[in-house]
């Protein structure tokens, strides 16, 4: 029996060489960008801009009204549930009666978005392009669960053409451009969520009339790692194996880095499933969930190939403050990876992901929250824990470590 699934995810062959040039506009100074999109411009009559190429990825032709795509009256079941330097998050329950993350971010505008130049079209393509690619990742696996439910074991599985697949990433539900005055309802949860808990972002009703935003809409994974309550050291133990294969399956099939792998960046929801499944490299794993789904999220400073060869990534190298703070382990995380990159951001270095793990087994240990600590199970998944966090750092990538640590 095989799977009939073909996965190819959201490329298409006509957009395969605009990617490779597009590609390019996320990572060079400002000169060259203009020297890019101009020989990109004279070489291609498919898509003549970023703006154009990221409308594409919306299926959109031109920017829609934000508040046509967004009326007040599909926000009733709305609240604002989080912000950073790129904008404000809401948690919405849309009319199909999924609950969405709405991630709205300024673009293109000539005024500072809470202290910051607003993005480009050309410097949020790699974030989309990275978001969609690796939630398409996510496709095979509903097929393969189905098999494995109906009682067909690993070993009667053949996968076919597919060949790495994980649903760890973050669902990307759909990618708009939008246009105009930021909607009324949002405001009023924007300005509700300033009086409860405290804003540190610049209220949205002071952008121009004329403002574009992209919005992200993504399935709502949970809570993040720092805030999430374990029952016990089980249940993160589980956490982290599932964190680990996710992150090796992006790693074979996109030569992905996510560079940034902190605990707000991992979600973590409840969950009945008894296992997550994964490919890799053609194989199906079973990984135990022990009560907890993980997701990955914000891939602002994530790295990928890309097929025709195309790498895209965030050059951090001139980003003198990321690697001056000092305090938790996160910062010294950063320091590392330039240090092993040698500060040369466009090479795939997969010990920065072994990094990142290191990391996190180590916030499991000393920092989260568990409600039954004295248990016998809480004592022994510490322990393989502080095993873990010993011998990671042998490892040259996460492949490598989840296909041969013999104690995972």
């Amino acid at each position: 029996m095989h799977l009939s699934l073909q996965y190819r995810g959201f490329l298409t062959e006509d957009c395969d060489d605009t990617i490779v040039e597009l590609s390019k506009l996320s990572i060079a100074d400002s000169e060259h960008e203009v020297t890019v999109l101009e020989n990109f411009h004279e070489t291609s009559n498919r898509i003549a801009t970023a703006r154009d190429y990221v409308l594409r990825r919306c299926n959109q032709t031109d920017v829609i009204l934000f508040d046509e795509c967004y009326p007040d009256t599909v926000l009733k079941n709305c609240r604002k549930i989080g912000e950073g330097v790129y904008g404000e998050v809401y948690l919405w329950r849309a009319r199909d009666g999924r609950a969405r993350v709405l991630k709205i971010v300024p673009i293109a505008g000539n005024i500072k978005v809470n202290g910051e130049d607003q993005k480009d079209y050309h410097e949020i393509i790699s974030e989309i392009v990275i978001a969609m690619e690796l939630s398409a990742l996510r496709a095979p696996i509903a097929e393969i669960e189905q098999r494995f439910d109906e009682g067909k074991g690993v070993e009667v599985l053949d996968l076919h053409s597919v060949m790495n697949a994980t649903d760890i990433f973050n669902e990307v539900l759909a990618v708009r451009c939008v246009q105009g005055s930021y909607p009324s309802r949002l405001l009023d949860l924007w300005e509700l969520y300033d009086e409860t808990k405290g804003s540190e972002n610049d209220n949205p009703a002071v952008l121009p009339a004329d403002q574009q935003f992209l919005v992200l809409e993504l399935a709502n994974a949970g809570q993040d790692l720092e805030s999430y309550q374990f029952t016990n050291a089980e249940q993160a133990y589980a956490l982290f194996k599932q964190v680990a294969f996710g992150l090796a399956v992006a790693e074979e099939a996109f030569q992905f880095e996510h560079r940034d792998l902190h605990w707000g960046n991992v979600l973590i929801a409840p969950t009945d499933q008894k296992y997550a499944t994964f490919v890799l490299r053609g194989r199906a794993h079973r990984v135990a969930r022990r009560g907890v789904a993980a997701t990955v999220i914000d891939y602002s400073l994530s790295r990928v190939s890309l097929p025709p060869g195309a790498a895209l990534y965030n050059d951090l190298a001139a980003d003198d403050g990321l690697f001056d703070a000092v305090g938790d382990y996160q910062f010294q995380v950063y320091r590392l990876m330039r240090d092993k990159l040698g500060n040369d951001w466009k090479n795939f270095e997969p010990y920065t992901n072994i990094l990142w793990l290191h990391y996190t087994v180590d916030k499991m240990i000393t920092a989260l929250r568990y409600t039954r600590t004295n248990t016998k199970i809480h004592k022994h998944y510490i322990s393989k824990l502080k095993e873990i966090k010993n011998r990671i750092l042998d490892y040259g990538s996460v492949v490598q470590y989840v296909l041969t640590d013999n104690d995972l």
